[in-house]
């Protein structure tokens, strides 16, 4: 599939970003660039390391040693256990408790995702996303995709698509992604690195995204897309309200990331974050 070079990625530093974009939370939620990419935001070397630690602990598996290979979160999914309040709240309030010693000896890949979008939210204040009662969600996820695994094309959107009212992070206008890369796959081409589509999410991409149409949709439409290459260390963001998939990893090396979404409206003067 043709790759469009018309709608290419921004990267550089804090400095260069916010030169470029003076708003750029808007900026990737109005199209104007598919993504903000900032290298070497985790040193590589932590990423080794404490995946290391993740095998020790049990955390991560060996895939030679299961038949029906699945994806592995370390951490909180929203998606996956908000159905259940009691259960939600619980399981991100141990997360939070296992992130608080992960990385001992190290340092806090998590944070510092939060202190780039810190600076990148300009005069907003990012924090962990809560309910009005003081409960905490998951801060943020590791997720090992390992051979055979991705995502379809698809968007997240807890007000669209997930339609969860009943909690706070629906309140706000434009959900976002960040990942961190900490380990790649062992392919190359389209193999585990995402691709973004300059396709917001609508009732008629849906009916193709129904169908399994969508790539077919893409290339009738000239849609351009962009995939985004990481190294271990290096973040970027991503209007999530867009179309993107990741590809099935190829070999024994599962891709690991850290993940977050989050969320803004521009007049409300705090972004929520979770997992």
């Amino acid at each position: 599939m043709k790759t469009l070079d018309t709608w290419p990625h921004f990267e550089g530093s804090i400095e260069d970003i916010c030169r470029a974009f003076p708003s750029p939370l808007a900026a990737l939620a109005q199209g104007k660039v598919p993504a903000l990419v900032l290298r070497n935001v985790y040193k590589p070397s932590h990423c080794s390391s404490l995946i290391e630690r993740f095998y020790e602990k049990g955390l991560l598996y060996n895939p030679h040693e299961l038949d029906h290979p699945h994806r592995v979160d370390i951490g909180t999914s929203f998606g996956t256990h908000r159905l259940d309040r009691e259960v939600f709240f619980s399981h991100s309030s141990q997360t939070s408790k296992l992130f608080s010693t992960l990385f001992e000896g190290y340092d806090d890949p998590i944070q510092a995702m939060y202190d780039t979008l810190t600076q990148l939210a300009t005069d907003k204040e990012v924090k962990t996303a809560r309910e009005p009662d003081g409960q905490l969600y998951g801060p943020a996820i590791f997720r090992a995709y390992y051979a055979g695994l991705g995502h379809g094309p698809h968007y997240d959107s807890v007000a669209k698509r997930t339609k969860a009212f009943d909690y706070q992070v629906s309140r706000f206008e434009h959900q976002f992604s960040g990942v961190l890369c900490f380990q790649n796959s062992e392919g190359t081409g389209e193999n585990g690195a995402p691709f973004l589509y300059n396709c917001p999410w609508d009732v008629a991409v849906q009916e193709q995204l129904n169908k399994e149409k969508f790539h077919q949709y893409i290339v009738r439409e000239q849609i351009e897309r962009v995939q985004i290459d990481l190294e271990p260390g290096d973040l970027y963001f991503f209007f999530s309200e867009n179309i993107h998939e990741v590809p099935p990893v190829i070999g024994e090396s599962p891709r690991i990331v850290l993940a977050i979404f989050f969320a803004m409206s521009l007049d409300d003067d705090e972004i929520y974050v979770w997992a």
